[in-house]
């Protein structure tokens, strides 16, 4: 039998260890790791791929400031939406950025471009506790989650070493008049989702993980439930590309189509959870390593295992 070298046992005894704590431990117990203390005032940079003037991340502002934390929003001037983690990364460039109205930036660039600017500048001195992004209008599961504005925007908090959250509100096919009925619910729910992370963060070190980011998607009928999922494959949105003859010889128009009822191959994916009502809580870390292919993280599965229990027994 071959020799198992030292690194590789070390990452069979995380995992190991990592498998007997999530069979063993209670929800219960991790909900009330540190109950005593005083709720923790945050300091909450806000964006979205949607705009600064966007309805939903202003009530977001709203509900995270009534609930105690000092929230700012700098986003986009315009809508920004598919941009992924895209940045200008032209030398010389010019862009503006300002201050439209206490608390509220606007930065002409893309949803990462707004991040950085508010990290380095808007946040000069002292980064933010948190990164939230969104709300969005429309899911971002499964494939779609690579190209998301909003999610990429979380992930480039989240280089900086900045703990993020992207929260994006499910398109209801069946009511095209208003899509979005479960906003209401989708911010108390971020707010909940804020508040369980300081409740049960523990003495030292930040909300969560170095470098991680939760995507989560809230459905427009919610169970109540909330299920921590993996990134599913299937693909929810797809573009078309439609010739445009009216416009020139050689153009073409983009379409947006949904296919919310593509078979999933990924088990417990984000696809199967919304489609459930329940909210969706995938973990992201800007990592597009295939997991298995080289060892080196028992870390990071450690620190991921006991977010998961810290987030165990969340409902919405």
């Amino acid at each position: 039998m071959a020799r198992i070298g030292t690194r590789a046992r070390r990452f069979l005894a995380a995992l190991a260890v990592g498998a007997a704590v999530v069979g063993t431990a209670a929800p219960t117990a991790v909900a009330a790791t540190n109950a005593a203390e005083p709720p923790k005032r945050l300091d909450i940079m806000l964006s979205n791929d949607d705009g600064y003037q966007f309805p939903f991340i202003r009530a977001l502002q709203g509900a995270l400031k009534a609930a105690g934390h000092n929230a700012v929003i700098v986003a986009p001037a315009t809508d920004q939406s598919g941009k992924g983690t895209g940045i200008n990364a032209s030398p010389g460039a010019v862009f503006k950025a300002q201050q439209t109205e206490p608390g509220i930036w606007s930065v002409e660039g893309t949803p990462a471009d707004s991040v950085g600017f508010g990290l380095k500048n808007v946040f000069a001195g002292k980064k933010p506790d948190l990164v939230i992004t969104g709300i969005n209008a429309g899911q971002n599961i499964a494939a779609t989650t690579n190209h998301s504005g909003t999610v990429g925007a979380a992930i480039t908090a989240a280089e900086f070493g900045v703990p993020s959250i992207a929260v994006s509100a499910e398109y209801d096919v069946t009511n095209p008049k208003n899509p979005f009925p479960q906003i209401p619910q989708a911010v108390g729910f971020t707010v909940k989702l804020v508040e369980r992370l300081v409740a049960t963060a523990p003495a030292k070190g930040g909300l969560m993980p170095g470098h991680a980011t939760i995507n989560a998607n809230y459905p427009v009928h919610p169970s109540g439930k909330v299920a921590l999922t993996n990134v599913g494959r299937a693909q929810a949105v797809e573009s078309q590309y439609v010739p445009a003859p009216d416009q020139c010889a050689t153009c073409y128009r983009i379409a947006l189509g949904l296919s919310p009822d593509q078979s999933e191959a990924v088990g417990n994916a984000d696809t199967t959870a919304l489609a459930n009502g329940s909210v969706s809580l995938s973990l992201l870390d800007g990592d597009w390593t295939t997991p298995g292919w080289a060892l080196g993280q028992v870390v990071s599965i450690l620190d991921n295992l006991s977010l998961r229990l810290r987030l165990s027994g969340l409902t919405a």
